[in-house]
Parts: C-alpha cells; structure tokens; sequence
C-alpha cells in the first residue's frame, strides 16, 4: 500500500470521531471550534475524497455508516498513536531519553510501585515510567503492537511458554489466588472452598470476561460451575469494599490482598485443597533499548518480592 496515496488527513480523522461522540451537529462543530457549516464541507470533502457516504442524516444528529464505521475504527488508533508520539517527543525534549510503558492488568498488586519509580528517578533520571493499563485484556498482543513496553502477567505455569523469536520473559514469583469473604461470612472460617461453594453467592469480580489463567479459567470452568449471580465492579478497592461488608464474595491473588486483611475484616480462604498458585512474570520484546531496563525492573521486583 502506497501510504504517499492517502485521501484524508487529520482533521478529517479529528472530525468523524468527535462526531461519533457528540449528541448533534452543533456539538460536534463545537467540540471542533469551527461552524457547522464548516464542518458540513468537512463532512462533503472527506466523502468526496472517498468517494461514499459517511453519514446518514436524522433530524439534528448524524449516524455514522457501515464505511464511517471502519474509519472511525482507524482514526482512534491513529490518533491514539499520534498523541503519544508528541508526549514521547516532548518528555525527551525535556530531558528523558526514553518513555517506558509498563501494562499492567487490574488485578496487580501496586506495593512494588513506590520502591521502583524511587529506583528509576534516582538511577536511572533519563527514563521516565508510565504504568498503563493498556495490556490488561491481551498482554501479548499490546507489546506487539507496541501499545506497552513490558507487561506484567499472571499465569499457572512457572515457566511461560512464547515465541523466542519475539518475546523475552523472567518469572518474578509464586502468588496464589485466595477466596475473600468478609469475616461475618458463614463460609469464612472453612479450611478451603470449591467451585460448588460460590453456587449460591453473589460474586464480585472486575471484569465479567473470562480471563486466561485466572479464577474462571482455573478454578470454575473445571468444575462447569458459576456463581449465582455476578457484579462487574471496576476497583479493586471497591470490591473488597462491598466483600468487607458481606455484599459478595471475590478471588484475589494473595499478594493483592494482604494489605486489607490488617483490620481483619477479610478473611482468605485457600481454593481446593492443595490451593490454586499462580506465577507473576514479566514479558517485554526483544529489543535492546527494552531489555536493560527490564532487567533492572525484574531485579527490583524480585528484591521486593523476597523482602514481602
């Protein structure tokens, strides 16, 4: 594909997303700075050069086409990338020679974080940290694209199994996934649960998709077992809020949750009898601008892990 070829340009990019979010015409021209009949040659220009339509018009409010669609799938990533390429630009401008992105899913615990942007400022001043979320759902595939730098996992095996060719790993260590119930729970004091044991309770959890080697994948699914009813919930800290209180029950891994079990409100309960471990590690490319800082960042972890 002959990228010197392209018809549309940033503005038009800039135009079909704001519109995709705005209630009305107006709005959107608003959002823009521009009048709306501005951005109604905006909207001609972009089709003509296309050569289709890329709204249908109702009333005040555009809806966007099948072909709008596509583009607007485009134009978030493009503009996505574009926004971080100037803050990269501008961090090194400023100093920093590289911008490190760290992914990280939502279940992970942030003790660790402190003792490593502590170690970074000091030891490394010409490297900045960026914890993103960005790997939550397809760790793998944000390196890949290139959306994160090193994305932290959890998984059953101790030893990952990747594309050598592609990707780098270090374990970090062995965690494991506890039942949290709240102490007034009539099931808080058994010496482990089973599947069967969250038939009957509201489970609270922050994300309703199946996730690899994680509770549904590892302690359920083997069991053809779900809970009775499930509560999406976005903060950890909520969760164990709503579990502290006797509103649900949830699986955490136990270094996530210890620092709330101080107060003892929460009580963890193993799953199964031999428990559920898990192992932390961390996967980043194979490129020598990633790996020194990897290494440096997995020795940190590991340091803090054994002083845990």
């Amino acid at each position: 594909m002959d990228i010197t070829k392209t018809q549309l340009n940033i503005n038009h990019l800039k135009m079909i997303c704001t519109i995709a979010k705005s209630e009305t015409v107006k709005e959107a021209a608003e959002s823009l700075f521009i009048t709306q009949p501005a951005l109604t040659n905006r909207i001609r220009e972009a089709e003509r050069r296309l050569n289709t339509s890329l709204f249908v018009r109702r009333g005040r409010k555009l809806i966007i086409s099948n072909a709008g669609k596509r583009l607007l799938h485009s134009a978030k990533k493009i503009l996505e990338e574009l926004g971080r390429a100037e803050y990269d630009i501008a961090r090194l401008s400023d100093g920093v020679e590289q911008v490190l992105r760290i992914g990280l899913p939502h279940y992970a615990s942030f003790k660790w974080l402190p003792a490593v942007t502590s170690y970074f400022a000091k030891e490394l001043p010409n490297i900045e940290l960026e914890i993103t979320a960005a790997a939550a759902k397809r760790p793998l595939n944000a390196l890949f694209n290139g959306d994160v730098d090193i994305a932290m996992i959890s998984s059953s095996q101790q030893k990952l199994s990747l594309d050598e060719n592609l990707y780098e790993s270090s374990f970090l260590l062995q965690d494991e996934l506890m039942a949290c119930l709240s102490k007034d729970h009539k099931k808080a004091e058994r010496n482990h649960l089973v599947a069967e044991d969250f038939i009957d309770e509201t489970y609270i959890t922050n994300s309703t998709i199946p996730e690899k080697d994680r509770e549904y994948e590892l302690f359920f699914q083997p069991e053809n077992v779900l809970p009775r009813k499930v509560l999406q919930v976005g903060f950890n800290e909520a969760i164990l809020e709503l579990t502290k209180v006797n509103l649900g029950v949830t699986i955490m891994s136990k270094h996530l949750v210890s620092p709330y079990l101080e107060n003892g409100m929460i009580r963890t309960v193993p799953l199964g009898e031999q428990g559920l471990k898990i192992y932390w590690h961390l996967v980043y490319l194979k490129q020598g601008k990633i790996a020194k800082p990897a290494k440096v960042l997995t020795t940190i972890l590991k340091q803090y892990a054994n002083e845990s």
